[in-house]
């Protein structure tokens, strides 16, 4: 999967580090231990977790760099997004849509009819994100974060469309 400059594929063990790195900085995000990012990974039955990667200069020619992952569950019925994240000198510029557009992708390959996500009431630039992915409010969750505690929307796009 590839749009642009941006390069979409499975995470490996080895992106680990790189994934906790871009999530930890995202205060809103949930944080999830280095051992649940390692159970993710080795069940892929499970989970899906993709990285978005762009060519990194300072690493010389040929080398990539990861800027954003989504981790998400698909089965036959739905698929539930769980985490997503881009670096913040790389939002805006593609990478959460390069992100998105695979996991649309994947869940419909899997036979999904739907695809959910939870997204803080305040975080208004993801709300706008999403809708322009065609997700709709479809109910709250009260208390759902932590660290503020916050209420969540629901958020659902069709897939079968």
């Amino acid at each position: 999967m590839k749009t642009d400059s941006v390069t979409v594929r499975f995470a490996r063990e080895s992106d680990i580090d790189r994934i906790i790195e871009i999530e930890r900085s995202w205060v809103h995000l949930s944080h999830w231990s280095v051992d649940a990012y390692h159970r993710l990974l080795k069940d892929r039955h499970f989970t899906t977790t993709l990285v978005a990667e762009t060519e990194s200069l300072e690493n010389g020619p040929g080398a990539t760099r990861i800027v954003g992952f989504v981790i998400f569950h698909a089965t036959n019925l739905a698929s539930e997004i769980y985490n997503i994240a881009v670096e913040r000198g790389h939002a805006r510029l593609g990478v959460g849509s390069a992100l998105m557009r695979g996991v649309v992708d994947l869940s419909r390959g899997d036979g999904s009819r739907k695809l959910t996500l939870e997204v803080r009431k305040s975080n208004h630039s993801a709300i706008a994100f999403y809708r322009d992915f065609q997700f709709q409010i479809k109910g709250e969750r009260l208390h759902y974060y932590a660290n503020p505690v916050e209420d969540a929307y629901i958020m659902e796009k069709d897939l079968k469309v």
